[in-house]
């Protein structure tokens, strides 16, 4: 079953393996993070969704005249929802969320228009002419997701809502279609209109996406001090190589770019800017933990090599929408580097923002908190049960609920592992008959056993994804030549191999131009980024570490510690000196533990980014 995220694109060198083939096991670090995701995230958003988005909603339908509560995307956050609903149904068969699906469904047809608008926002305020706050007022931005929940549910064989998203496109279509004007100032809204297309067929929806994406770029996008470049209005989509402005808009609009793309293959200059935006973003602009955006004030990128770790955004819903634009490009052009770069924000940036309990969150994503730190609503120092940019919990939602599909590919008669799970993957018609079974506690280790259960299509390959950080790894125990950042094998009846990708800890640099961490280093483990925390470091600012680690193994279904000796600086007498601070001779153990999990003692300092010089 294909997903939004991971759509059969016409120009495709990949196609995803559909989400109910494949089947991570509840006890691998995949299942374990979805089911938590269905049992504890899930129930506690749509709880609250009752208190906020949906209350806007209903004030519509009963035409009380109240404040709007929330963003004007918060329609949104309810479609998101809805379409991590129909993915967790597809995922285990629930039937839990119901309910929910039949009294939203039901609310949003009854306060629709009989033009196709539907939007709480819009409808809210007397008098205002819908369309008409292009930069700020999110309407085609968060009736794109009603697309994609209605595409989703439609896939699961609910098909109540694709009427209201229908009658809601086809009024899209109707204002912003060819020979029309306009655009949104959050994209978004192109890519799933092509993604309405490929499920209905109807042509009109591909050419009013092309039409929205060509127009946007000529500068007449502004909210107050926030200009053209925030709104990525700056340049058309073909001449703008840089990534700029608000992070999630940029990556939202680079999906649609790609989405667009596979169905016009031809289209050189937007392959190439598509293409250097991705460059721009992941090789100047990319946190370690794969979070994308380094300035509060605009939620933006800043410039190339500016990633402060103290004052990082990292805004959830960035992340989210970078791993669509990475699992775009993976089918696309088959390059491993898009599937390396979606495993760093699945362990990190994905991982990080909701707590152990599955009921608090982060919205931005700091790489280090200081000791007395200011506690803002955009950038918290302890976890909260709701966040003032909801979007991040309920985009994430559906994103974990639906990981499964970012796992596997097909191509011909290869089939590709991608993102490394303990489960099952029932191989596609074109690879055989019968299932592969993965075994592993990955990340914890980089052992990997696989075993084919059934008989394989004469012919039939498998690749196995070797992930960029591995430095030493293993086939069957020996060396094995590594094609493209995968071991490529002929799949034959009774196929079984052992990998091994050796996890030794590494520590690594910044590139010298940012400037935030000279004389730092951060510590990984496989693609676990590690940081350490004043609960387990006292005075954990006045520490220089040294880069010896030893791996300390967590209890079961948690990763590692890892402990690192340390030397404690001294308290200096001077502001400035000309000569280094010295450190005691003797070094104390310090413990880092990975980054997804910070933030679950207790407020206390914590960086990722260690002083070792």
């Amino acid at each position: 079953m294909p997903h939004p995220a991971t759509p059969a694109m016409i120009s495709a060198v990949q196609t995803p393996v559909a989400l109910t083939s494949v089947q991570p096991s509840e006890k691998g670090w995949m299942g374990r993070f979805q089911g938590r995701n269905a049992s504890a995230t899930l129930p506690h958003i749509i709880g609250k969704l009752q208190e906020t988005s949906l209350v806007n909603l209903r004030n519509v339908r009963d035409g009380v005249e109240a404040q709007h509560i929330g963003n004007a995307n918060s329609d949104a956050e309810v479609y998101m929802v809805l379409e991590a609903i129909a993915w967790e149904g597809a995922r285990t068969g629930s039937t839990e969320f119901t309910g929910f699906v039949d009294e939203v469904v039901g609310l949003l047809g009854e306060i629709q228009e009989a033009d196709g608008y539907l939007n709480s926002w819009g409808q809210q305020m007397q008098g205002y002419e819908h369309f008409s706050d292009a930069a700020m007022g999110h309407e085609l931005f968060s009736g794109s997701h009603l697309l994609k929940a209605a595409i989703a549910h439609n896939r699961v064989g609910r098909e109540d809502l694709m009427p209201i998203a229908r009658k809601w496109a086809d009024l899209v279509v109707a204002n912003f279609g060819p020979g029309k004007d306009g655009y949104d100032g959050h994209p978004g809204v192109e890519g799933a209109l092509v993604e309405f297309y490929r499920e209905t067929g109807e042509k009109t929806y591909l050419e009013t996406a092309r039409a929205i994406l060509d127009r946007r770029g000529q500068g007449r996008l502004s909210n107050g001090v926030l200009g053209p470049i925030f709104f990525q209005d700056h340049e058309p989509v073909r001449d703008a190589l840089e990534s700029l402005g608000h992070a999630s808009r940029q990556q939202y609009l680079d999906a649609s770019v790609a989405d667009v793309l596979a169905e016009t293959p031809g289209d050189e200059a937007l392959r190439k800017a598509l293409i250097a935006r991705w460059e721009s973003a992941h090789l100047t602009k990319l946190y370690i933990t794969g979070g994308l955006g380094s300035r509060h004030f605009d939620e933006s990128f800043g410039a190339p090599y500016e990633l402060p770790a103290s004052r990082a955004y990292a805004e959830t819903s960035a992340s989210v929408a970078d791993v669509y634009v990475n699992q775009r490009l993976l089918l696309l052009t088959g390059n491993a580097r898009y599937a390396d770069a979606i495993e760093k924000v699945i362990y990190n940036a994905l991982s990080a923002p909701v707590g152990k309990d599955g009921v608090t969150f982060f919205s931005s994503n700091p790489l280090q908190i200081r000791s007395r730190q200011r506690d803002e609503d955009n950038h918290r120092i302890e976890r909260a049960s709701w966040v003032n940019h909801a979007t991040g919990p309920t985009s994430l939602t559906r994103l974990v609920a639906s990981l499964g599909a970012y796992a596997a590919t097909v191509s011909g008669k290869t089939l590709s592992i991608q993102q490394w799970f303990d489960g099952v993957v029932e191989l596609p018609e074109q690879i055989g008959e019968g299932r592969l079974v993965i075994e592993t506690d990955y990340p914890n280790s980089g052992v990997i056993k696989i075993r084919l259960e059934g008989t394989p299509a004469p012919g039939a390959r498998l690749r196995m994804r070797v992930p960029s950080w591995c430095e030493k790894h293993v086939y069957n125990g020996r060396n094995a030549l590594v094609v493209d950042g995968y071991f490529d094998q002929k799949l034959v009846e009774g196929y079984e191999a052992v990998l091994d990708f050796k996890m030794e800890p590494r520590f690594v640099f910044a590139h010298p131009r940012v400037d935030a961490v000279r004389g730092c280093r951060a510590l990984l483990r496989g693609p676990v980024v590690y940081c350490a925390e004043g609960v387990d470091n006292p005075q954990l600012e006045n520490l220089v570490f040294q880069t010896k680690a030893e791996v300390v193994p967590g209890a079961e279904g948690e990763l590692p510690t890892i402990q690192v000796p340390a030397n404690f600086r001294r308290k200096p007498q001077a502001l400035y000196s000309r000569t280094m601070i010295a450190v005691d001779a003797e070094a104390r153990t310090t413990t880092l533990v990975p980054y997804a999990a910070w933030g679950n003692r207790g407020t206390s300092p914590m960086r990722v980014w260690l002083p070792t010089e």
